[in-house]
């Protein structure tokens, strides 16, 4: 069966500054959540969406549960996890897509990239299920190992496994 695989993403964004309202990352990429999430819940090449805020402690929150955030943590990382039909209908939207393009472009200046990698990539079977932990482990080994068939990168893409 053709659609046997899914392609799952995870990505972490990490704002430079604290975590507050005041911030410009922080004010923006709120703002623009709602029509980047409305966008791909009607984009034809993906399949679900979920986010989160993972603080540095290790605790995970909903986007809801947000703010206040305490002032004594680092920035936390925000985080989102997606299954969709093809490396290509990733990058359609990634790249060419009406509010994603234009509004990670606004903000890419104002990450914090010294973890390593942000973005990492994975082929699931259709039907099973991931936390945002689980997520996190991946990046954490494309971080530790470098690119593998369970964690690999858009640069470095794995072909979609053979139907069983």
């Amino acid at each position: 069966m053709a659609d046997e695989y899914r392609l799952i993403h995870f990505n972490c964004a990490r704002p430079l500054g604290a975590f507050t309202m005041e911030n410009e990352f922080v004010r923006v990429f709120m703002a623009i959540l709602p029509r980047i999430f409305s966008d791909a819940d009607s984009f034809e090449g993906m399949h679900w969406h979920t986010h989160g805020i993972r603080r540095p402690n290790g605790e995970w929150y909903g986007m809801e549960l947000a703010f206040p955030y305490p002032a004594e943590l680092a920035a936390p990382d925000v985080c989102t996890m997606a299954g969709w039909k093809s490396v290509e209908a990733l990058r359609e939207f990634t790249y060419d897509g009406r509010t994603h393009p234009p509004g990670m472009r606004r903000l890419s200046s104002q990450l914090d990239r010294s973890a390593g990698a942000g973005f990492v990539l994975w082929w699931a079977k259709r039907g099973e299920r991931f936390t945002l932990q689980d997520g996190w482990d991946r990046l954490q080994s494309l971080r530790q190992n470098g690119p593998t068939e369970d964690a690999f990168s858009l640069e470095r893409p794995v072909a979609k496994p053979e139907a069983a």
